[in-house]
């Protein structure tokens, strides 16, 4: 008979194993110096750096967007240190976050894809959902392409321009807006960019005409590392409405605006829209939130972030646009791994999205 080795020092050895892995993976991202570098795999001009920062250069429509024809790798592990990965996303010729080129001549129906750095991913090209939607399609009787226009730090307004800028381009048959409930609607509030005034005005992008509160709020959450992260992602947000209660109604009157032209653009180009409501790491976590501070408790306990988007949520409801609630998906699974180390959402959380949207996109294309 063979000989069975013991059983705990294998296990000793896998948690060893897992540990160093997430400690070195933890100390990689912690480096800021050392998280994300960019590669130009193409001497395709691309017009001038955005605001220095070689990922992004100056948009007309936008303001800003990804570059075309790049590679970026960035180390990150889930919020519950599994799942090390180091993340390498590939953009095409087109500044669309795809492993190969875009096919021009294609008869493949098209869904184009738009919203902030949670649809950019913090997860490898081919793991996020967009790249998992086109590839479950290939093995289907109804095969489509998914144009992933997701771009770091844009607001709702700016899905609008992207939008609009794409759609006569490209011609897809879907519009996927992915509203990222943690900040898409504080973004509105940046003038530096292109943007609606408060008396929904499109306005270029400018400077700010307004005393910097930023700095203050994080100073007041004081957020302890690894949490710092969902200042940004969540938090910031969250205690600006907190504070200035009286840009709520304001931030909602902009985001009907937008569903509003976001419709009759797509509606023009025989595209239909699909919204997909994706919460912060507070919305899914709030005990968890609460208990990073004194001041994130009251935040959280206000409720202020829950109001902010169940208003949302009302102006499309009103609109009887098809919503895409991915927060009783979130919640019903409940592992901090749904969540990357800086609050992004992460793998897990792609998996769940793709498999959400799958069956909404097979019933609305071709």
């Amino acid at each position: 008979m063979p000989v069975r080795r013991p059983l705990l020092p294998k296990l000793l050895l896998a948690t060893f194993t897992t540990l160093l892995a997430s400690g070195i993976a933890w100390w990689l991202w912690s480096l800021r110096a050392q998280r994300s570098t960019v590669e130009l795999t193409s001497s395709e001009q691309d017009g001038p750096a955005w605001n220095g920062d070689s990922a992004y250069v100056v948009d007309a429509a936008a303001g800003f967007r990804p570059r075309r024809s790049s590679v970026s790798r960035t180390p990150m592990l889930a919020l519950d240190d599994s799942d090390v990965q180091m993340v390498e996303k590939h953009r095409d010729r087109n500044a669309l976050l795809r492993a190969t080129d875009l096919p021009e001549k294609s008869p493949l129906p098209r869904v184009l894809v738009l919203g902030d750095s949670h649809v950019d991913g913090v997860v490898s090209t081919a793991d996020n959902f967009t790249s998992r939607l086109e590839a479950a399609s290939a093995t289907t009787a109804h095969p489509y392409l998914v144009l992933n226009a997701g771009c770091g730090l844009y607001s709702l307004w700016q899905h609008v321009l992207r939008a609009r800028d794409l759609l006569g381009r490209f011609h897809p048959q879907v519009v996927v807006v992915v509203v990222f409930l943690g900040n898409d609607f504080l973004d509105l509030d940046n003038p530096t960019v292109p943007h609606l005034d408060d008396a929904l005005a499109e306005r270029p992008g400018g400077k700010l005409d307004r005393p910097e509160t930023t700095s203050a709020r994080q100073s007041e959450l004081a957020l302890r590392d690894p949490n710092g992260q969902l200042f940004w992602q969540g938090l910031n947000q969250a205690l600006y409405l907190l504070r200035e209660p009286a840009r709520r109604d304001v931030l909602v009157q902009k985001s009907r605006h937008a569903v509003e032209v976001m419709e009759r653009a797509a509606e023009a180009a025989d595209a239909e829209v699909v919204w997909v409501l994706l919460p912060s790491f507070d919305l899914v976590f709030p005990d968890h939130t609460a208990g990073l501070g004194k001041v994130t408790a009251e935040v959280v306990q206000a409720g202020v972030q829950r109001t902010m988007r169940d208003a949302f949520a009302g102006v499309l409801t009103a609109r009887g646009a098809r919503v895409l609630d991915m927060e009783p998906l979130f919640a019903k699974d409940g592992s901090l791994a749904l969540y990357a180390k800086d609050f992004h959402i992460y793998r897990r959380a792609h998996r769940l999205l793709a498999d959400a949207l799958a069956p909404l996109l097979a019933a609305l294309l071709p």
